[in-house]
């Protein structure tokens, strides 16, 4: 019966529903593990909000990926979650897995950039962990500040929320392409540009700033469409206009060069975008759009949260084999 029981293939979630969920008493700023951030209940009013994350050689980052990128992979993963969570970043730990191949003009470079985006983002590092391992990994544990009034939960959205999306969609995974060296046709001239928004990404602040018009939120780390999916958890749906999905001009005439290689859906089911995916109430639309411009953010109205589950387009017609970045897959 046990050998049964096990006998399936992991996932992320199996090993959270079937395993792990049962270890936070059902505390309520676990979210049940519903979210991608918690809170600490400290004090009545303020929380302290808390996420981690790893990154792992050969699966998040390349090798030979320069430290500089890899630091800042690593704050970005961890900042977009702050924010998506409406809070404000404050500090960090760090556990850091090495080898030999790491020397010190390697951590020097690493800390050197960290220590850059700590002074952009006001955050500082509380202290962490050391040890050696065959591949590089890291793990930051980032620590936020919020009113609970203020703290957003990725799946309290409602139905006939607007669904909106920050900044540009599919630049990283055009960078990742082209260090792959696939045979899609990029011209020489955006490659650099692609290959720094792999390299290089950055978190969008904007939940942290926007708190009081959203009602729910999760950062494009897995992928547009699975990201999506988490927020309407089954309960609701949500029709998207891909014509509004936000690309620059030149992934467009990309996608259409390239159309028997690449197809929108890829760049919709990549993660590391580490933009925002959120929904407010429509009576909140153009306080969103004078606040985005205030604050210089980009967004970009996509659908709408609806009744009958799963994702469709705007002819309603069900958007299928919608997939998202999972480490077991």
């Amino acid at each position: 019966m046990i050998e049964k029981f096990y006998n399936y293939k992991l996932s992320e979630k199996k090993i959270i529903n079937n395993f792990l969920k049962k270890l936070n008493f059902k505390k309520t700023g676990t979210f049940n593990f519903e979210n991608d951030a918690a809170y600490l209940n400290i004090s009545k009013n303020n929380k302290i909000v808390v996420t981690t994350d790893t990154i792992i050689e050969n699966i998040d980052f390349f090798p030979k990926d320069p430290p500089e990128s890899i630091a800042q992979k690593i704050i970005c993963v961890n900042l977009s979650d702050i924010s998506a969570m409406g809070a404000v970043p404050k500090a960090y730990t760090l556990n850091l897995s090495i080898n030999s191949k790491i020397n010190d003009v390697w951590l020097k470079k690493f800390t050197d950039r960290l220590s850059k985006l700590q002074k952009k983002y006001n955050i500082y590092l509380l202290g962490g962990d050391i040890s050696y391992s065959k591949e590089i990994s890291l793990t930051m544990t980032c620590f936020g500040e919020a009113k609970l009034k203020n703290i957003i939960s990725q799946k309290n959205c409602y139905l006939g929320d607007d669904v909106w999306v920050t900044g540009n969609l599919g630049n990283s995974y055009l960078g990742y392409l082209a260090f792959k060296n696939t045979k899609i046709n990029i011209e020489k001239k955006y490659i650099k540009s692609f290959k720094n928004k792999y390299l290089f990404p950055e978190p969008c602040m904007f939940g942290s700033k926007a708190y009081r018009y959203i009602n729910s939120a999760i950062d494009i780390s897995d992928g547009f469409y699975g990201d999506l999916s988490k927020i309407l958890n089954g309960k609701f749906g949500a029709s998207i206009d891909t014509k509004l999905l936000p690309l620059r001009s030149e992934v467009k005439k990309i996608l259409d060069e390239n159309s028997s290689i690449i197809k929108l859906n890829d760049i919709l089911s990549w993660g590391d975008d580490y933009e925002l995916i959120f929904t407010a109430f429509k009576k909140n639309r153009k306080k969103l759009i004078n606040f985005s411009k205030k604050h210089k953010f980009k967004i970009s109205l996509v659908g709408f949260i609806l009744k009958k589950p799963g994702i469709f387009n705007d002819s309603m017609k069900r958007i299928k084999n919608i997939s998202s970045f999972d480490h077991f897959f």
